[in-house]
């Protein structure tokens, strides 16, 4: 990973930053080589110009602005060629855009810096699967599973099936979901969101979503996040269709389950809530936000038993 510069390092490269921040991307590149071409020797460090620009990569590619992004994402590379992360951000848009040799380029730079980056090392493994090297992808993966603990081994395995029927989406999303990688694809779309619901563009913010899961409806991730800003506006139904298609790609995925579990509550079904929040129960007993429904739920069934347990305590 490439070292986090202090705070003091960042400060030149803030105003710059908000040019991006402002849609001004290319005035916001030529910022940066500006602070760094006025250094002194005391002067702010090549990583910490790095890092931004990286930055501003994102701020593009989220924008759709992938020349401009791709230029940032050169330029930072260029100044700090020993940040396995850069490569590996650079290497998730040249995939984007389809060069897959330049992308492999990357990847393998970064896996060459860092050996055990996991990131790197799953992009290089899904690469493999779409050039048609699926025995190699599927020993790359295997490797990987061997090595770190997978948190969610059947949405892994689910992964695994999605990958055979070269099902490239799904097969990503699944095992990055299973080897708690971030996710490209899912980060964009939740920046983007985040910015309208920031500049009270809800309705906008809900599009760019429903845009998100058209583009790529193998995500689970996206339909979790889409379902729970359905659920917010107040769309419950939509809320429930969401969410139920991101528990069909993914049927371990607890944060989903107990989205839909709220999204029951809010139509009245607490039968089938319940159902929702005994299945993640079954999985994860300790589970803080499934209990906290099914003692919500429980005192609102039982309202006399609560005020005896009540009136015994205070006794």
């Amino acid at each position: 990973m490439s070292p986090r510069p202090l705070p003091s390092e960042n400060a030149p490269f803030e105003p710059a930053l908000a040019l991006a921040r402002a849609g001004q991307l290319a005035e916001s590149i030529e910022a940066i080589g500006a602070v760094l071409a006025g250094r002194t020797g005391a002067g702010p460090p090549r990583g910490a110009a790095a890092l931004a620009l990286a930055e501003v990569g994102r701020l593009a590619e989220a924008a759709g602005t992938l020349e401009t992004a791709a230029r940032a994402l050169e330029e930072a590379v260029l100044l700090a060629p020993g940040y396995a992360d850069l490569h590996h951000q650079r290497a998730c848009l040249l995939i984007t855009q389809q060069q897959r040799p330049a992308a492999r380029r990357s990847l393998e730079e970064a896996v060459r810096i860092n050996p055990r980056y996991v990131a790197a090392r799953l992009e290089l493994a899904l690469l493999d699967a779409r050039e048609g090297l699926l025995t190699e992808s599927l020993t790359a993966l295997r490797a990987l599973e061997q090595e770190r603990r997978v948190e969610e081994p059947r949405a892994f395995q689910r992964g695994l099936k999605s990958l055979a029927r070269a099902d490239w989406d799904e097969a990503g999303a699944l095992l990055k979901s299973a080897l708690k990688v971030s996710d490209p694809v899912v980060d964009r779309a939740l920046a983007e969101h985040h910015a309208l619901v920031a500049q009270g563009e809800h309705v906008q913010a809900l599009h760019v979503l429903r845009d998100a899961v058209t583009a790529h409806p193998g995500y689970p991730d996206l339909h979790y996040l889409l379902g729970s800003s359905e659920l917010e506006a107040g769309m419950t139904d939509d809320a429930i269709a969401s969410l139920t298609r991101a528990l069909e790609l993914h049927p371990d995925f607890h944060a989903a389950r107990i989205q839909l579990a709220r999204a029951l509550e809010a139509l009245g079904d607490l039968a089938q809530a319940g159902e929702q929040v005994a299945l993640v129960l079954q999985e994860d007993p300790g589970h803080p936000q499934a209990l906290e429904l099914q003692e919500r739920w429980s005192r609102r069934r039982d309202p006399r038993g609560r005020a005896a347990r009540q009136s015994r305590e205070a006794a």
